[in-house]
């Protein structure tokens, strides 16, 4: 009986949980005016599914988050733009000429999601254009931010805080990056 016991538990401890990671209810405010553009953000599907997996072993060496930074994105961007333009839709391709040259369109693109060293780093790229005879790019930019450090809260709250550490960093990375994002969007609108 107690060889039983034994396997059980030695069959727990390594059979580890595998946990999604998006951003939960995020929301906040950019302040600020919105602008009177209609702007159309493509994220592609490739983009929206992509998926890292991170292992920590100061949170549990046997279990794996399941980041999804191409979600977190679209999570984002769906608090960003509303604010900041009058007319937002989200679309997974780029849309049809027929869509005119008075839409913006932003094609975001996830280049590199990280989560190491404790803090999510983040590279992204935005492309502006317009149709005028042709797809007319105005913008065509990299953007790269860290979130803060979370080893605190990895250290105290082991696997039970790794998820939350994760968005923590993740929606800092983001926040930071859309900020710079906003500021080259309207210079060139």
């Amino acid at each position: 009986m107690k060889n039983g016991f034994g396997v059980l538990g030695i069959g727990l401890i390594l059979s580890g949980c595998a946990h999604q990671v998006a951003f939960q209810d995020a929301n906040y405010e950019i302040g600020g005016s919105k602008h009177p553009h209609r702007v159309v953000v493509v994220i592609e599907k490739k983009t929206l599914l992509e998926k890292e997996v991170i292992n920590s072993a100061m949170a549990g060496v046997v279990n794996e988050w399941e980041v999804q930074p191409g979600e977190m994105l679209k999570q984002v961007s769906d608090i960003e733009f509303p604010q900041m333009f009058d007319h937002y839709e989200i679309s997974s391709s780029y849309p049809s000429k027929e869509t005119g040259r008075q839409v913006a369109i932003v094609e975001l693109t996830l280049v590199k999601y990280e989560f190491a060293d404790f803090h999510a780093t983040i590279t992204m790229r935005a492309v502006l254009s317009r149709f005028d005879e042709g797809k007319h790019i105005l913008l065509d930019r990299t953007f790269s931010e860290s979130g803060s450090t979370q080893g605190g809260k990895m250290f105290w709250g082991g696997a039970f805080s790794m998820k939350s550490a994760i968005r923590q960093s993740s929606i800092e990375a983001y926040r930071k990056m859309f900020k710079d994002l906003r500021e080259e969007l309207l210079k060139h609108l």
